[in-house]
């Protein structure tokens, strides 16, 4: 009578098999979703519960360890809108890899800025350097701008009037005659930190629209002299410089908080007042990915039409934090922390919307505590 017991050819194919679906298995382990950018889960299963509530990261697993400042500095260096550094190590070419900072990775890296945000307001880390005019006029000069009216559009005009519920009498928020544009250009010869003479300018520069009577700056350009010698595009150096030699080939006062602070001090008395920071226009493939990314999990679509107020966000909620870590909103991260005597205590929100030209722009709302 016949019977089922399996042969020996069936019992070797089982085996095959099952060593085979192990192997696979094995391998797709290492596709981690911060270094593809994308989610082992569905885009609904991610969703927050109501607005502004935090993320949570789950299964999202970041690509760096980023526990100390010098974690943070490293990213900096290494992550650039257009820049892939040509003689970096096998590490920063790793990171490079990867064409923008992962959600979870931004998260991480903001809640460490934010934790040493904290350590400032509390008096238990140092106050940046203040930079007078000498160490401004060794390095930077002023593009003229009169006749040149500030490039912040209309766009703005909504958030402006938010701002300022009783603006004093016979002023317009949203003239031209409450504005005060800046656009300093690093494009002078000049001594690094170490007092050695750097001959070639890294052309940085940034384009900042102070509104005092707001309590606001709008950043319209934002290329530092650090992203400049590192951009692949445009290096005054005809090529991108490698990260671990920025630091020596940038002036002392080079930071977007270092030149927004030194304009701000000359455009108000009162620089405690400071409540409102604002990028317009944003380029930076490094922020455009972490708030499409917030715009997917709302929306489903990157692409939705945002105009302000659009999504907000509080510094409690993951999200904030990972806005604080990108390129336009680390500069505001500093401000804080280098700035937080003058400042005084904030506790931060954030809001991302989208200019007539469905471009993303940032605003950082710094309330006082």
């Amino acid at each position: 009578m016949a019977t089922n017991r399996p042969t020996g050819r069936t019992v070797g194919a089982v085996i095959v098999i099952l060593i085979s679906f192990s192997l696979l298995s094995h391998h797709v382990s290492f596709l981690r979703p911060s270094l593809l950018q994308i989610s082992p889960t569905p885009l609904k299963d991610q969703l927050p519960e109501r607005p502004g509530s935090g993320l949570s990261l789950g299964h999202l697993v970041p690509a760096f360890n980023i526990k100390t400042d010098d974690d943070i500095e490293s990213i900096n260096a290494n992550f650039h809108p257009r820049s892939t550094p040509v003689n970096s190590t096998s590490a920063h070419r790793q990171v490079k890899r990867v064409e923008s900072l992962s959600y979870a990775d931004a998260v991480c890296k903001g809640r460490l800025l934010w934790a040493n945000v904290q350590n400032a307001f509390n008096g238990q880390r140092a106050p940046g350097r203040d930079f007078g005019q000498a160490e401004f006029d060794e390095a930077w000069s002023i593009m003229p701008t009169e006749g040149r009216p500030s490039p912040v559009g209309q766009h703005w005009d909504a958030a402006l009037r938010d701002f300022v519920r009783n603006p004093p009498l016979g002023i317009d928020v949203v003239g031209p005659e409450s504005r005060s544009r800046k656009f300093p250009t690093q494009s002078k010869r000049f001594f690094n930190d170490a007092g050695r003479p750097v001959d070639t300018p890294t052309e940085g520069h940034y384009d900042i629209t102070f509104v005092p009577v707001c309590a606001t700056m709008i950043a319209t350009t934002a290329l530092s002299p650090s992203a400049s010698i590192a951009d692949d595009q445009g290096s005054p150096y005809g090529h991108p410089v490698d990260a671990r030699d920025v630091p020596n080939l940038v002036p002392p006062m080079h930071r977007f908080s270092d030149l927004a602070w030194f304009f701000w001090t000359k455009a108000t008395v009162f620089r405690g007042r400071l409540r409102y920071i604002g990028h317009d226009f944003i380029l930076s493939e490094v922020s455009v990915s972490i708030m499409d990314h917030l715009a997917m999990m709302r929306f489903g679509n990157a692409d939705v039409n945002l105009p302000w107020p659009g999504l907000s966000y509080g510094i409690e909620t993951d999200e904030a934090k990972a806005l604080l870590a990108v390129p336009n909103g680390i500069g505001v991260a500093y401000i804080m922390m280098d700035r937080a005597g003058g400042l005084g205590r904030r506790q931060p929100t954030v809001h991302i919307f989208k200019n007539d030209r469905g471009k993303w722009c940032m605003l950082w709302d710094l309330a006082p505590v």
